[in-house]
């Protein structure tokens, strides 16, 4: 209920039908049930518990706002361990941030290298502008952001900066120390891997590598979870108790090291979850009393909201929790009905793997992702290799991070990994996957309603369960089909503007796709208005081979650009004031004296001019001049004619209802009704 009024509070709020609906339903249902059952003191608790998680919704939402900035900013900050170098750029988390003098939450940062470097522990000042960043973008929450306390994003070069020495926390010593010495003794893929596995971070993992993971199933693997505090907490307990350590003085120890565990891994909610329901399960075993995880989940949760309660948007939290709930409720069942043809061992084991898959589900289609059907398969060739590299792997990485020169043992790690490689590409080049999408939040409900309802947690006959669970099935499905048709964009134009980049996407009437430019929240708008991939993606720059690896996640066809390497599959260079056709779209990239000053596109009923950033003063003459002799009904342009030169202005040449801006209305779909321009903000 706590989880439950957060999470609703957002739409409840905001007005969303469906929102309300689902707590109509909901309370409604909870108030039938308690008033025939006489159950007035749960049903009071229900209902306080209900109304504290919508007010820590917006407990949630006071204490991550942030002050606006206009104009250049003065801003000092530590750059954070949260840190990526490339040939060109440095992307950089700033703490101990402060702007114009005053205490500011964390900066995203990035620096395109110049005179300078800098390294983790550095402080920095500069003078600069800062976007504020929004909590919630397309519906969701920015979770990695939210995470790490960032509410701004800023961008400068590294010669504009100044650099002073620092310091670096002893948890990033620890983690530096550590990733060195897995970089300096495996491959620079598995050593990302063996990091992410110890610590949570995947920023290192390549795009290729993510996508056998997932596609095969076995992601889960690679993130920490409740395995390795199980891990910790079975190892620990175990030396001490075969140490004849007291019980009490076990418990203490343990509960020590999984606290110093989960700081190493920045209190990620996954880790926070599992720590909290081995501490449940310690304590259990210290008093004697009987473990129920179901309640263990509940006090994890209540404990992470109490002081984080936006977490309750986070999907990495969420697919936690319901890995959970999808084990306890539905791995009794599978099990009981595995048993029966293979051993009880195996059956056990492939009913857990289902269990959590099936219930983390609708998370899976959030992604788009697909449903590998050879998921328990894999998971039973994989898993258990994996349950010997991780102690292997844990035990001696904090060895020799106080032994260095004992490193080479960290050679097998990269045997191990190069095998669940391996066996990651076969699965997941199988064709026996289903492509999920989006689901919204009634079928959502529905699905996990349906999950309860089929597990032995509610007793009823299993002739009348069975009825009660085929109907939501077939209601499930039913809803599925039906949002999968309603939900798909046929035909406009989707506006992205996140941490200060732009995107636009263009879809055509014969399911064609074209983007211009890319930004954080791109793979999500792709998911949300179920589009596969991007046929054709313009650039108004050269594109190379480093820009190719970092938009190959999105499943570019073509490649269109002004300059590069012609010789490139799939890349098409063409000159700039001639029509192209690609696909059902025409375009054509629009050159002045100064520069490139956008592209003209045309498709279906639409006529759109994008701007190339090129906003100097000159802009809006030769803007204006090029709409009228291409008749472009619509423009999306960066100007300096208005308050901020960074300001994109969205206009038409019709009428005015797509007059807007991304400062005040965020990301848009732009349809076409009767004829006329019709803008959503979203």
């Amino acid at each position: 209920m706590f989880l439950f009024g957060i999470i609703i509070s957002k739409g409840l709020f905001s007005g969303e039908v469906e929102s309300i609906i689902i707590t109509l339903l909901a309370l409604g249902t909870l108030i039938g049930i308690c008033v025939y059952k006489k159950s007035l003191k749960i049903l009071a608790l229900f209902l306080a518990t209900f109304v504290l998680g919508v007010g820590f919704f917006f407990i949630g939402i006071a204490t991550n706002k942030v002050k606006s900035y206009d104009g250049v900013v003065s801003v000092v900050g530590r750059v954070s361990d949260d840190f990526e170098e490339s040939d060109y750029y440095y992307t950089v988390i700033l703490d101990n941030v402060k702007i114009e003098g005053e205490a500011s939450k964390n900066i995203s940062a990035t620096f395109s290298k110049g005179a300078n470097e800098i390294k983790i522990g550095d402080f920095v000042s500069f003078e600069s502008e800062v976007v504020t960043l929004p909590l919630f973008s397309l519906g969701g929450l920015n979770s990695s952001f939210y995470r790490a306390g960032v509410g701004y994003s800023t961008e400068a070069s590294t010669s504009d900066i100044v650099v002073t020495n620092g310091y670096m926390t002893i948890d990033e010593v620890a983690r530096q120390s550590i990733k060195t010495l897995l970089y300096q003794n495996m491959s620079e893929n598995n050593a990302s891997i063996a990091y992410a596995v110890l610590f949570g971070d995947q920023n290192g993992i390549s795009y290729q590598t993510q996508s056998a993971y997932r596609d095969s199933g076995i992601i889960h693997i690679i993130t920490v979870s409740g395995f390795n505090v199980a891990f910790l907490i079975a190892i620990i307990y175990s030396f001490l108790n075969k140490c004849r350590v007291n019980q009490k003085v076990s418990f203490i120890i343990t509960v020590m090291i999984i606290i110093i565990y989960a700081y190493f891994c920045s209190f990620a909610p996954s880790v926070l979850r599992a720590s909290v329901m081995g501490i449940v399960i310690m304590l259990s075993e210290l008093t004697g009393r009987r473990y129920d995880p179901l309640n263990a989940l509940g006090l994890s949760g209540i404990i992470i909201l109490l002081f984080s309660p936006l977490t309750a948007f986070d999907v990495g939290f969420l697919m936690s929790v319901a890995c959970v709930c999808g084990i306890v409720f539905l791995n009794p069942l599978f099990t009981a009905l595995l048993k029966k043809f293979i051993p009880k061992k195996f059956a056990q084991y492939i009913s857990v793997s289902m269990s959590a898959q099936l219930a983390i589900l609708p998370f899976l289609a959030s992604f788009s992702s697909n449903l590998n059907l050879l998921n328990s398969i894999v998971n039973l060739f994989v898993v258990p290799i994996f349950v010997l590299i991780f102690p292997y792997l844990f035990i001696v990485s904090f060895v020799c991070l106080l032994l260095p020169s004992l490193s080479f043992l960290l050679v097998p790690v990269e045997w191990g990994l190069v095998v669940c490689k391996v066996l990651a590409t076969i699965f997941a080049s199988t064709s026996l996957q289903v492509g999920l999408s989006p689901w919204n939040i009634t079928t959502s409900a529905v699905f996990f309603v349906t999950l309860f309802l089929a597990s032995t947690l509610f007793m009823i006959s299993g002739m009348v369960k069975l009825e009660i669970s085929s109907g939501l099935i077939f209601m499930l499905v039913s809803l599925v089909g039906l949002f999968t048709l309603t939900d798909r964009l046929n035909s406009g134009i989707i506006y992205l503007n996140s941490y200060g980049e732009q995107c636009i996407l263009m879809k055509s009437s014969e399911g064609h796709t074209l983007a211009i430019g890319d930004c954080y929240i791109t793979e999500r708008a792709l998911a949300k208005y179920k589009l596969e991939g991007i046929d054709f993606y313009l650039s108004f720059d050269s594109i190379d081979d480093r820009d190719i690896s970092r938009l190959e996640e999105y499943n570019i066809a073509y490649y269109i650009c002004l300059d590069g390497d012609d010789f490139q599959e799939g890349l098409t260079i063409v000159p700039t004031n001639r029509e192209v056709e690609a696909g059902s779209f025409r375009f054509a990239y629009i050159e002045i004296e100064e520069g490139v000053l956008g592209t003209a596109v045309q498709f279906d009923d639409f006529s759109v001019f994008v701007a190339s950033g090129l906003e100097k003063d000159y802009n809006n003459d030769y803007i204006s001049s090029v709409i009228n002799d291409l008749s472009c009904e619509l423009v999306i342009e960066e100007t300096s004619s208005l308050a901020s030169e960074n300001y994109i202005s969205i206009s038409s040449q019709k009428n005015n209802v797509t007059d807007y801006n991304y400062i005040d209305n965020g990301n848009m779909l732009i349809t076409k009704k009767d004829k006329l321009i019709v803008a959503s903000i979203d």
